[in-house]
């Protein structure tokens, strides 16, 4: 509801800019201001989304939509501040929203969700904006499927140290720029279909790298697997590394 709110709202600024451009109507607005507004206000409410302040997203709307509202004001002859002034005099509440979110915040941007469906199959999803990320650095449980999404940093998925249960788990890795490695154990099934639309690919004992795109795809068939992973990872820029490697005790459950 929310994004369709937003999206009808740019709609009408939009037609409004376009038949006052033309000369259709005028309504005698600088209609750039309330971009600047809108947009302000869109951060402030994006750094409310997560458990903790974005202090960087709050200051930077704070900031934008701040230059919007006053030359609103002005234009409407209400102050005598033009959206100019707050542009030269309240760029340090950037620094201050910088300082905060360097003092009191993290360098991650996530999220964390987990699912029980209707056949009683599990399912987690973590999104990872900035910054680096172990997943598996301690004894875990899959016992569903897993969909791990990151935007900028290097990642590691180590599947070693999980403990997986029978059956079968699609895993979803996808990564905007940076350095993925998925570790795989060594006596599991696996169905890996690997792409980097720039960069390096490493799956196993199978190497590409270029521009263009690159895509490897292997099938791996163990000995008495009690699980098998399907794993689908996409990254965009950087270097994606698949190996195997033994497992942790107490693997299959």
């Amino acid at each position: 509801m929310e994004r369709r709110f937003w999206g009808l709202v740019l709609f009408l600024i939009g037609v409004a800019a376009m038949l006052q451009g033309i000369g259709i109507y005028n309504f005698g607005l600088a209609f750039w201001p309330v971009v600047l507004l809108l947009l302000g206000m869109v951060l402030v409410r994006l750094s409310y989304i997560h458990w903790s302040v974005s202090w960087l997203l709050l200051g930077t709307g704070l900031w934008v939509g701040g230059i919007g509202l006053f030359e609103i004001l002005f234009n409407a002859g209400v102050t005598t501040l033009r959206g100019a002034d707050v542009t030269r005099n309240a760029w340090p509440i950037l620094l201050i929203a910088l300082g905060a979110s360097i003092m009191f915040g993290s360098r991650t941007w996530f999220k964390w969700r987990c699912r029980i469906s209707r056949e009683n199959s599990r399912s987690c999803t973590h999104h990872l904006k900035m910054g680096d990320l172990y997943h598996g650095r301690e004894s875990w449980i899959l016992d569903g499927d897993l969909d791990l999404q990151h935007g900028v940093g290097d990642a590691v998925l180590d599947l070693t140290t999980a403990e997986i249960s029978e059956g079968t788990h699609t895993i979803t890795v996808r990564m905007s720029i940076g350095e993925l490695l998925i570790r795989l154990p060594d006596h599991v099934s696996a169905e890996l279909d690997t792409a980097v639309s720039i960069g390096t690919l490493q799956l196993l004992d199978e190497h590409r790298s270029g521009f263009g795109g690159l895509s490897l795809q292997r099938k791996i068939t163990a000995e008495n697997a009690a699980a098998v992973l399907r794993i689908d990872a996409r990254l965009g820029i950087g270097e994606l590394t698949v190996v195997r490697a033994p497992a942790s005790p107490g693997d299959i459950r």
